[in-house]
């Protein structure tokens, strides 16, 4: 069985390789502190025997050789980055459970026949570069040289290219693309990051859709103005418009599609930005999830009509756009048949559920088989401080992924 001592350490010790802030962890990719914490994942690994390596961009893997040199590996874990001032289990729960895994493997002295590996991505996060998933898309080989140029850090200015370079990898795409890799499965267990699991009184969740996205940017234009001397009934307010028609859909979806779908305004700019003056502008996003696909496009819908409402009672223009859309995808059903039989052997409560968020595991889904564990988060928080999956439910989770496991390696 899995020991809650190993995973506690790597957990604490983690938690403390941390930038300087305000609150919480923070380790963004390619950092010092990323360094000391992938180091320290490095010997964990080494300790119980896994070849450890490093790929051209920064992804960690601990390789435990399988006894069939053909057969196809079985891989198992999530992200090494955080956001800023956050929690130390976010990813990083789904990479100590794959080591506790391979530890087990090791102690049981009954070798797989699949070689496994360990993964620990790098840059799942948006917190250096904006874009999120960028270890798994190289691994998957839709990110490439284009990228390295393209994407440039939000806070320094730095190419990713310049900015592996500076990290000490040569960032080559050849050097970690793995799209012709033969695998058999890729799971990853991750805290669930919402409180389903925990309001349902179930220790394992087993992911069966991870979900749709749209990113919805809306301009909001008036005129510009002194507050004291315009009138109420004849201002062409921006920031007006453009919360009349944020609390109407976000009205609309509470009505329409809760616990179905989410909408969220996550950015909001208003010009001039000033006090004393009627605003001009207002730039928002909205980001909508859901699995779905009709409720993405009713809520759309909804937005696009409901501005042009609003642009008349609030005598703005409003422009809305859909600068990012991602479907659905579905995880593997027998990986997911998988996860259910072993949370049953185990006695463990289980359920079915999707994901709102967007994980590695969809990344890889278009070149492997994938599936998703997820475990309990306290209270539903996550990318807080305060982030927590209870120790209990980490050995749960290992132990229902080491069952996996073997049976993916038995078939």
């Amino acid at each position: 069985m899995a020991d809650q001592k190993r995973m506690h350490q790597d957990i604490e010790t983690l938690r403390k390789i941390s930038e300087p802030c305000a609150a919480g962890t923070q380790r963004p990719s390619y950092t010092p502190e990323y360094r000391e914490g992938v180091e320290y994942m490095k010997g964990r690994m080494a300790e119980f025997g896994l070849e450890v390596r490093e790929d051209t961009v920064g992804n960690l893997f601990g390789v435990l050789r399988g006894t069939d040199p053909e057969a196809p590996s079985i891989i198992s874990g999530s992200h090494l980055d955080s956001v800023k001032c956050s929690g130390a289990f976010d990813g990083i729960a789904g990479v100590v459970c794959a080591l506790e895994a391979a530890r087990m493997i090791q102690e049981s002295k009954k070798p797989l026949k699949h070689t496994y590996e360990v993964l620990g991505t790098i840059g799942e996060e948006g917190t250096r570069f904006g874009q999120v998933l960028i270890g798994s898309q190289f691994m998957e080989g839709s990110f490439g040289e284009a990228q390295l140029d393209s994407v440039k850090g939000l806070e320094d200015g730095l190419t990713l290219r310049e900015t592996i370079r500076n990290y000490g990898l040569t960032g080559d795409p050849a050097g970690a693309c793995r799209r012709q890799d033969k695998v058999k499965a890729f799971i990853e267990l991750h805290a669930e990051q919402g409180p389903i699991l925990e309001n349902a009184g179930k220790s394992i969740g087993i992911v069966e859709n991870i979900v749709a996205i749209s990113w919805l940017e809306v301009s909001v234009h008036g005129v510009a103005s002194h507050p004291g001397t315009i009138p109420m009934d004849v201002r062409h307010d921006a920031g007006v418009g453009a919360f009349e028609l944020i609390c109407a859909v976000t009205r609309y979806a509470a009505q329409h599609y809760n616990g179905i779908a989410t909408v969220t305004t996550g950015r909001l700019n208003l010009l001039p930005g000033s006090t004393n003056c009627i605003p001009s502008e207002c730039d928002f996003t909205l980001d909508i999830r859901t699995c779905d696909e009709a409720a993405r496009a009713d809520l759309i819908r909804y937005t696009v009509e409901t501005a042009k409402q609003v642009a008349v009672k609030c005598r703005v223009e409003i422009k809305v756009q859909e600068a990012v859309h991602r479907e659905h995808v579905p995880t593997d059903s027998h990986i997911e048949d998988l996860v259910e039989e072993a949370a049953a052997k185990l006695g463990y409560s289980h359920m079915r559920m999707n994901s709102g968020a967007g994980h590695d595991a969809m990344i890889f889904k278009r070149i492997w088989p994938a599936g998703m564990i997820f475990l309990p988060s306290h209270e539903g928080l996550t990318h807080h401080p305060d982030e927590l999956v209870a120790f209990e439910d980490m050995e749960k989770g290992a132990n229902v992924l080491y069952e996996v496991i073997r049976m993916l390696d038995e078939e």
